[in-house]
């Protein structure tokens, strides 16, 4: 047995001169000898000390995998030593720590090697020793974990909604075929007194007032997949909001994918700081800049809360407090409360593997509270429940501020733009502020340091205060489509109309590139670093630039002079995909932890490998999120109506999310 607890660790192999510092080891085999006469088996990563006892005077450089000058740095000099990372198996009875004293204790391998430089006649000659140098492991593999009434829980909620799902599709066939098979049967009696559609469609008007029933039916998949593939488009809708979310939203997966194989599980890659030299192209600045694909979404939301109640309040002469509350949080809150006991009570139960974990399952219990109420940006998001979710936090709380812009702005112009203008200087200056004091990277995503990085989004771009720009950018953005300013109806020329909706062309494309997206390629690929000046100014000013840009974008599109690219844009094929983004959104880190966590190998990083890491994603992300919206999203959306319908408030004719 000794034997196979030896062959199932994790040993140094080919490519540690390259970055290639964890080593797995075979994990089924370690997790399969519970089976034997040992018992229970445990699989832990020990952050392992390794030394070299002689001068290797040439090693193949980081960068490309080629050594090209006999200057090329080593990590190995006489008595230097680096960490490397292995996969270690033994029997359960041992605590992770009394294991890792046992390895401090003990020379683990010892290896001695030959290398024959290339660029000259030495041969050098150099000895790797092993030691655990602490007093715990870096990581331990969950193995069935306990199953509490939570667990049990979330479960029974998620068979419940399924279940819903099935009946109400049975019921509705029935009630179909009720209304057709059956009828017709009966239909020569009572076509003497009455017309065969109009019997129909009583019998139909005799189920809608069953309550129980219609609720019932908003499960039905003859209900939800036709409102979930549509794309119809009313008269009023703000087109370009479907194609730039589901554009965003690719680029947020995209940096979570490359952030959890440089940041979250960094001892899966083979070569991990091939995602450093990866993140330099210039075609991936908007990935690494994410910040403000999120300032989209800000924008995005503030000009359909905006624009749908200027509409609301035409309509009802008044402002619904109730109604625009109620709403929002009722859609909201439905999936978001879903996903977040799956993460804390039922993800750490889907899978295993060597490194598989869950950050839910520990932090949750103390934390969860603040998911509930829509605080989780308020903490650090590395101790938050379902921490990514701290965009909908934020975007919550500016959704409970907003009436007070939309209401100044819908009453009086002036003194509501005067409010917005006021509370952006406000908003910028606490950036100013913040950034100023911590010394924060304008490119932050370049920062070498990972702590740094976590210090920054956490202090900075997680907080409110720093997306109030683009939010209330996009109230401005739905009160100026709300009064319908358009240029095409000033008495000017046509030429000179089209010369100003070039301008503005060319002032959102520099807004939204060289001012936000693609200002800070210079410090990613070391040609240009910014001063404390720089980094303050771009901070407090990139985030606006970019939401005005979008702004100017979307107000192009929607005044018909976006040409090809607008038609493009605007193509209702995006409504579907748009409809999604919000589950994908809460679901892209669980599929990203289990696909990860779930390796049984390193994985050695390419652009191909990348690229199908992102399509993966994208695909499996899309699909739950599908599925999540037939069978939760879309029916509690239609029972939210039919209760307002109840309780006499009367739902926006345009009031499904796109």
């Amino acid at each position: 047995l000794m034997a196979y607890y030896w062959d199932s660790w994790g040993k140094p192999s080919s490519g540690i001169l390259t970055g290639h510092t964890t080593f797995l080891g075979y994990y089924d085999e370690c997790i399969n000898l519970k089976n034997t006469a040992v018992g229970e088996t445990r699989y832990c990563i020990y952050s392992m000390e390794m030394e070299t006892t002689a001068l290797l005077n040439q090693v193949v450089d980081h960068s490309d995998g080629v050594c090209h000058s006999s200057e090329c740095p080593s990590p190995f000099n006489a008595s230097s030593t680096m960490d490397i990372n292995l996969g270690v198996c033994y029997p359960a009875q041992c605590t992770p720590n009394e294991f890792a004293a046992v390895l401090s204790a003990m020379d683990v391998i010892n290896i001695a090697t030959v290398v024959d430089s290339p660029f000259n006649n030495n041969t050098n000659t150099f000895t790797i020793k092993l030691k655990s140098t602490r007093d715990s492991p870096a990581f331990c593999s969950v193995i069935d974990a306990e199953i509490d009434t939570g667990t049990v829980a979330v479960i029974t909620m998620c068979g419940v909604l399924v279940g819903l799902v099935i009946i109400g599709t049975t019921v509705d066939g029935l009630v179909g075929l009720l209304s057709s098979s059956d009828i017709a049967s009966k239909v020569n009696r009572e076509m003497k007194s009455t017309d065969g559609d109009n019997v129909i469609a009583n019998r139909r008007r005799q189920h809608n007032q069953s309550v129980v029933l219609n609720a019932l039916l908003a499960f039905s998949l003859y209900n939800t997949v036709p409102v979930l593939v549509s794309t119809h488009q009313s008269p009023s809708i703000i087109k370009g909001l479907s194609s730039i979310k589901v554009f965003f939203n690719f680029l947020v997966v995209q940096i979570h994918v490359l952030a959890g194989a440089y940041a979250y599980f960094p001892l899966v890659g083979q070569n991990t700081n091939y995602i450093r030299t990866f993140i330099s192209r210039l075609i991936i600045q908007p990935t690494v800049n994410v910040t403000f694909s999120v300032d989209a979404f800000f924008v995005a939301s503030g000009a359909l809360s905006a624009y749908l109640t200027f509409k609301d309040m035409d309509k009802h002469k008044r402002f619904r407090w109730l109604y625009f509350y109620l709403n929002r949080f009722f859609r909201l809150s439905a999936m978001y409360y879903l996903f977040t006991f799956i993460s804390f009570k039922l993800f750490i139960h889907l899978g295993c593997g060597p490194m598989w974990y869950s950050v839910d399952y520990y932090v949750c219990p103390y934390t969860w509270s603040y998911s509930m109420v829509y605080l989780t940006n308020m903490i650090s998001v590395m101790y938050g429940c379902f921490g990514n979710t701290w965009h909908i936090s934020a975007d919550m709380q500016l959704f409970l501020l907003s009436p007070v812009f939309i209401l100044l702005l819908y009453h009086s112009r002036s003194i509501g733009l005067i409010a917005v203008v006021l509370a952006m200087i406000a908003a910028t200056t606490k950036v100013g502020f913040v950034a100023a004091r911590n010394g924060f990277w304008a490119a932050h995503g370049a920062n070498p340091n990972l702590t740094e990085i976590s210090k920054q989004t956490d202090g900075l771009h997680y907080r409110t205060y720093y997306r109030v720009n683009a939010y209330l950018t996009g109230i401005v953005l739905g009160y100026i489509l709300y009064k319908r300013y358009d240029i095409s109806a000033l008495p000017i020329k046509n030429w000179l109309k089209w010369l100003i909706y070039l301008v503005l062309w060319s002032v959102a494309v520099y807004f939204c590139t060289v001012l936000s997206m693609f200002g800070t390629h210079g410090e990613f690929t070391g040609s240009h670093h910014f001063t404390d000046f720089e980094n303050v100014t771009f901070l407090m000013y990139s985030g606006l630039a970019m939401s005005i840009g979008l702004s100017i974008f979307v107000y192009i599109l929607n005044s018909g002079y976006g040409g090809t690219i607008g038609s493009f844009l605007s193509w209702p094929g995006w409504d579907p995909f748009a409809r999604l983004t919000f589950g994908v959104y809460i679901v892209q880190f669980l599929v990203l932890f289990y696909i990860f966590g779930t390796l049984q190998c390193g994985l050695k990083y390419t652009s191909p490998v990348i690229a199908m890491l992102i399509i993966f994603t994208l695909a499996l992300s899309y699909g739950i999120s599908a599925v999540a919206a037939l069978c939760m999203e879309l029916p509690i959306a239609t029972i939210v109506s039919l209760c307002f319908k109840m309780a006499g408030m009367e739902p926006r004719s345009n009031n499904r999310r796109v």
